[in-house]
């Protein structure tokens, strides 16, 4: 199937990642030889793996980790945000050359000595140092030194690594903490070739008061053809539909078997949480469906635990079907935990880097009552990815589920979150994730047990082409 540039636009900057949480104490790092320089002391690593939710232990896309977490994919369409952040960040304060400096010889110095890559993936980084230490001196201000560090690190080209400035960080702890809010409609939007296809509402939200329903086109916002990508820019056309709560946007909207009819939408405030919660649904035949969209939710596997409980409270399942076909990573901790819901232990693999190895065992005792023996299938496509990539192939791997739907990402790099003196961080890829076997899944992602080459988000989920695949599956068909 041919993925032109089918973008997730949800209501929400979800950035969603994976942990493995180590932790290593702070250390002063001797200077290169190569290269003269003051010795730095560098920010210790935040251990987000095992701590509970909190709004100062977050970690980016891939696989969170001790440190940073991988960060979202690049690679692939990401999701952008569709509505606008009520909640103002920290203004940013203004820092003195010497705190620039520091913090400066603090990145180069962490990605230095412990990037994932000791060959920088091709990039000279002393020669990097070189380059940035006097565009860093002449900053005029926090947000020209914060925009020269996230180009530092974009250099590193990895699609996992990330630097975010203090208002960064405080729209992300917000976000984990289900403390963002957002002004726009209340809707998923995908960008397709078409336009901008409806993939879920908000029930009562704004987008469903004025009618519209999941698979609907949206063919022009205030009379701009969705299509048309210079008139909006970079931006793109979401940036026309988010905005103040009570203000309106007019979008022009063609439903299935229908013509385009204009409509007027009065954004209002939407809560993001609602598209990162778990659903669960019972299909025909006794099968159940759990959706689990992030892994960057607190208590994820609490919420999953709940969501088959439900289920299994109306009666026995034939069989389960899990779906992280949206599902971008989050918290590796809270992945195994889920896993432990259907399976006592074992190993998924392992994580291992420049200087560090670990096994990524299974908890024990946490199964639920219940699932002993009810088959399941694990539904993925190419936006699944980091620690959901991880989930699908450790339920593979321990042969408790069969995965159906299409090769996920390849795009699991477990990131360590280093949190630095202003508010600021920097996510660093640093461990790569290895099945049992030794193998990596980087770059080539989670082959499916059964390939079902589908946009299934164009269907409704009772003629969703991989959801009747995964029950023929179940099946045994």
């Amino acid at each position: 199937m041919h993925y032109r540039s089918h973008v997730v636009v949800s209501l929400l900057v979800a950035l969603t990642l994976s942990a493995c949480g180590l932790s290593r104490p702070a250390s002063i790092v001797p200077t290169a030889a190569s290269v003269p320089r003051a010795t730095v002391a560098l920010p210790s690593p935040v251990p987000t793996a095992f701590l509970q939710a909190s709004a100062t232990t977050t970690l980016m896309s891939g696989a969170l980790v001790g440190r940073p977490s991988p960060v979202r994919p690049t690679r692939l369409p990401t999701p952008l945000p569709t509505d606008a952040p009520l909640d103002p960040t920290p203004t940013l304060a203004p820092l003195s050359d010497e705190t620039r400096e520091r913090i400066f010889e603090q990145i180069w110095e962490t990605v230095h000595e412990h990037y994932l890559y000791e060959d920088y993936r091709g990039v000279n980084w002393l020669a990097i140092r070189d380059e940035f230490a006097p565009k860093v001196e002449g900053s005029a201000s926090p947000e020209e030194f914060y925009a020269l560090m996230r180009e530092m690190i974009v250099r590193l080209g990895d699609d996992h690594s990330r630097f975010e400035s203090p208002q960064d960080v405080a729209e992300q702890d917000a976000e984990f903490a289900g403390k963002l809010r957002y002004g726009g409609i209340g809707a998923e939007i995908r960008e397709v070739d078409e336009g901008g296809m409806v993939s879920s509402v908000v029930p009562d939200g704004p987008a469903a008061k004025a009618g519209i329903q999941p698979r609907d086109l949206i063919t022009a916002i205030d009379g701009i053809a969705f299509t048309d990508r210079e008139a909006f820019g970079s931006d793109r056309p979401i940036s026309r539909v988010r905005g103040e709560p009570g203000t309106r946007v007019r979008l022009s909207v063609k439903s299935p078997g229908q013509g385009v009819h204009d409509v007027l939408v009065v954004r209002a405030v939407i809560d993001p949480d609602i598209f990162n919660r778990v659903s669960a649904q019972r299909l025909a035949g006794n099968i159940g469906l759990i959706s689990i969209p992030s892994f960057f939710v607190a208590a994820t596997d609490t919420h999953v635990r709940q969501a088959v409980e439900d289920l299994l409270a109306q009666g026995p399942l034939e069989g389960l079907l899990i779906d992280v076909r949206t599902n971008s990573g989050g918290y590796v901790h809270l992945m195994l935990n889920t896993i432990a819901l259907f399976h006592n232990g074992g190993s998924i693999g392992s994580t291992s880097g420049r200087t560090e190895s670990k096994d990524e065992r299974i908890p024990t005792g946490m199964v639920i009552s219940g699932m002993n023996g009810v088959p399941i299938t694990v539904l993925i496509c190419p936006e699944t990815a980091s620690a959901a990539e991880m989930f699908a192939a450790g339920m593979q791997v321990l042969g408790r589920a069969k995965v159906v739907g299409q090769p996920s990402a390849g795009n699991t790099e477990n990131l360590y979150t280093y949190k630095l003196e202003d508010g600021s961080r920097i996510m660093l890829a640093e461990l790569a994730y290895r099945l049992p076997d030794g193998s990596l899944i980087e770059g080539r992602g989670v082959i499916p047990d059964r390939t079902v080459p589908a946009d299934w988000w164009r269907y409704p989920p009772d003629k969703d082409p991989q959801i009747l695949g995964a029950i023929d599956v179940i099946r045994g068909r």
